[in-house]
């Protein structure tokens, strides 16, 4: 997407804040890059988003509110994601920080896996199934 000089001047240019809940980047970690608009028209840029919004962002769960922030259409974040399916189907390309939000999004989808499977209660004095 950006090169690191060019995304420290984004952050900076942000507070660095992300772009959605503007929460601090000491808070919520290191600041990914986003796709989005300027409000000024059509010109794509970058924003700055927490971990959080960016597996979000990524895995297409943004809201319409979380999309206005940035200044996208549902129909533009429908063309991000298939630019991003295509770039993952390669593999090839991306930025450790990427890498790092998709293993974090492998993670998030685990858990959630394994909240919706019934996992047996255990005593925690005993290890054993009750």
């Amino acid at each position: 997407m950006t090169d690191s000089a060019e995304f420290d001047l984004i952050r900076r240019r942000h507070h660095y804040r992300c772009s959605i809940c503007r929460q601090p980047e000491k808070v919520t970690g290191t600041l990914l890059p986003v796709k989005g608009k300027t409000s000024e028209g059509d010109a794509f840029t970058t924003f700055p988003v927490c971990p959080d919004h960016h597996a979000k962002y990524m895995q297409g769960f943004f809201t319409g509110i979380e999309m206005k922030k940035i200044g996208i259409t549902a129909e533009e974040y429908r063309n991000f994601l298939s630019e991003i399916q295509e770039v993952r189907e390669a593999g090839d390309g991306l930025s450790a920080a990427e890498k790092g939000s998709l293993a974090k999004e492998e993670t998030i989808k685990k858990i959630q896996k394994a909240q919706k499977m019934k996992m047996p209660k255990v005593h925690s004095d005993y290890k054993k199934e009750i």
